[in-house]
């Protein structure tokens, strides 16, 4: 008769299932996706799908490796876990007058993780002319975003979803939407550094048109792989998004745990080709990270080709773990000793 190592087994059947239960997931969850798509009428909120924070644009928007990190609450809610409170900020210098950035704070509650945040874009200022080119002055377009989001372990696995309220006005026109986001991550003991993650962002409904034109949430699914290499010394992340079928690389060179060099790809890159020389840069991203106890300061650049150069830098700070107050020895009482009669 066979002998069985029931731990190794029961750690494969494990981890078979974690994977098959991704892909499941990430397919039940595309299919909708896929009719939203291709639904009749224009899709609006893109700005949903920018990059928030400098540490994963600069490996071109990788995000499904990301766990313990408080901007996990705007791409993939499976990634929140933390052992101690975190608190991250954001700020984006996008092209053309555009600025954005984003807050976020995560704590360990109600057996999990819990997070709270808000992200902005400010698209500078425009021309406002009537129908015969008079001057009317000029208007700013904004978008705010609050998002609240829980995660939870369950074994090697995290499951993760957020909610998010959307806001975005133009001149005296504005559109209001919910949404949500469901993410999962798996982590495998036996296969130490290795991540995998998927995440199906921005289903909802629109509760207010910016005027008689229905449009639709940029709804769509993404699922990757992160994992290490050269004895921990490179971190290489992949991930595929439907239903566009874009796909991303991305590489983190960490010859120090206080310092890090980052690069990354991103397949819808090739549209901003124009034809000149910098389109070699098209779809190309770059980025350094620094790092001590309680603080991570992230920068990345990001090249749009001939349309200019994204700039982001992002802070992210540890808060000191509060020791646990051990209770003070019972005072030791000493009698007197009586006089002997």
């Amino acid at each position: 008769m066979r002998n069985y190592n029931l731990q190794s087994v029961s750690r494969r059947i494990n981890y078979k299932f974690s994977v098959c239960c991704l892909l499941s997931a990430v397919y039940c969850l595309l299919v909708p996706s896929l009719a939203l798509g291709s639904s009749i009428g224009t899709q609006t909120f893109d700005f949903l799908n920018l990059p928030t924070d400098a540490k994963y644009a600069g490996i071109g928007g990788c995000s499904m490796g990301m766990i313990g990190d408080p901007f996990a609450l705007f791409s993939n809610p499976a990634g929140l876990k933390v052992e101690t409170p975190k608190l991250g900020f954001a700020y984006t210098q996008y092209i053309a007058g555009i600025q954005g950035g984003c807050a976020a704070y995560v704590l360990q509650a109600a057996g999990g993780t819990f997070g709270a945040g808000i992200s902005y874009l400010n698209y500078g200022e425009f021309a406002k002319m009537d129908e015969y080119e008079g001057d009317l002055g000029t208007f700013t377009p904004q978008s705010l975003v609050p998002v609240f989001g829980y995660a939870r372990a369950f074994g090697s696995s995290l499951i993760g979803v957020s909610s998010k309220i959307i806001y975005q006005s133009i001149d005296e026109y504005t559109g209001i939407a919910v949404a949500g986001d469901i993410g999962y991550s798996f982590y495998p003991k036996q296969w130490e550094g290795l991540i995998i993650g998927g995440t199906v962002q921005n289903f909802g409904m629109k509760l207010k048109k910016f005027d008689v034109t229905y449009e639709d949430l940029p709804t769509f699914a993404r699922a990757g792989i992160s994992y290490p290499l050269f004895n921990k010394l490179v971190q290489a992340s992949a991930e595929i998004s439907f239903p566009e079928r874009d796909f991303i690389f991305g590489v983190e060179w960490i010859p120090s745990e206080k310092f890090a060099v980052r690069g990354g790809y991103y397949s819808w890159g090739k549209d901003l080709e124009v034809g000149k020389s910098m389109d070699v840069f098209a779809g190309l991203s770059f980025g350094l990270g620094f790092k001590t106890d309680k603080l991570s300061v992230d920068y990345a650049l990001t090249p749009k080709a001939d349309f200019g150069i994204v700039n982001q830098i992002s802070l992210t700070y540890l808060f000191p773990e509060t020791p646990e107050k051990k209770p003070e020895p019972e005072k030791e009482i000493h009698f007197k000793e009586l006089p002997s009669e």
